[in-house]
């Protein structure tokens, strides 16, 4: 079998043993989430398995760095044990036999729309006028966007200075973040700046950017905080947030212009 037909074969048989831990695959990608909020991204070269290794991104948040390098050992002994051949299967037990190892996790800092309803940022002086949008839940997972105007990269590090400066939001799970401002040059020349920030939500700031790109938001940050409840929302979070994104602009003027 060619490296291709051995990837399609793998990644079908992945599909079928472990439906409830794959978040998202394409024939290039595979994203698992587990519990302990753990996540693997994994990315096939086109030599894999043959000659290349799968690449892979961990993301977990109630990791402490040993245990992350622990667990990054293990699944690199087990792709040299089984070079040239599928290693993905491998990985995701070991990564499950891992987990059971691992004490409860920490309770989750926000379950319920009551518990984070008004969201206050009270340790810092909020300088930067930063508009929070309503609480949405679902399935104990709770989402919150948060807006502010920006003019340069020193206003994006204030915002998430000031956000983070707030318990629960510095708790959270993720603060994806996506802005874009535009600065003019003395010679009348205009630079555009944008940029993105997943915070272990894999893909989720892109989107975001994305849709500020389309509504031609400019001068304008936004970063939707989620506080995971432990029950997996595969691609729904993914609308959610881009969903409160599009709230909170338009909510602040920053959407299409009415006629």
């Amino acid at each position: 079998m060619s490296d291709e037909e051995q990837r399609l074969a793998e990644i079908e048989s992945i599909s079928a043993i472990f439906p409830d831990l794959l978040e998202d695959v394409t024939e290039k990608q595979l994203i698992f989430r587990f519990d302990h909020d753990l996540s693997i991204t994994i990315t096939l070269p086109d030599d894999y398995p043959s000659t290349s290794p799968p690449l892979f991104l961990l993301s977990g948040p109630y990791l402490s760095r040993e245990q992350k390098e622990d667990l990054h050992n293990k699944l690199n002994d087990a792709y040299i044990d089984n070079i040239g051949f599928p290693v993905i299967f491998n990985w995701i037990s070991i990564i499950q036999d891992f987990i059971q190892d691992l004490p409860p996790p920490p309770e989750p800092s926000v379950s319920t729309c009551d518990d984070v309803e008004y969201v206050a940022v009270k340790e810092e002086i909020d300088d930067m006028n930063i508009q929070h949008g309503e609480v949405f839940t679902d399935r104990k997972s709770a989402f919150q966007a948060h807006l502010a105007a920006v003019r340069n990269k020193e206003d994006v590090d204030r915002v998430m200075q000031i956000l983070k400066s707030n318990s629960k939001i510095a708790r959270a799970t993720h603060n994806i973040t996506a802005y874009r401002y535009s600065v003019t040059m003395e010679n009348g020349k205009v630079i555009h700046h944008h940029d993105c920030e997943d915070d272990g939500e894999h893909g989720a700031s892109s989107k975001m950017l994305e849709l500020m790109d389309r509504m031609k938001a400019d001068n304008v940050m936004v970063v939707v905080t989620r506080w995971y409840g432990g029950i997996h929302l595969g691609p729904d979070r993914f609308r959610h947030i881009n969903n409160l994104t599009r709230q909170i602009l338009c909510d602040n003027n920053y959407g299409p212009k009415k006629t």
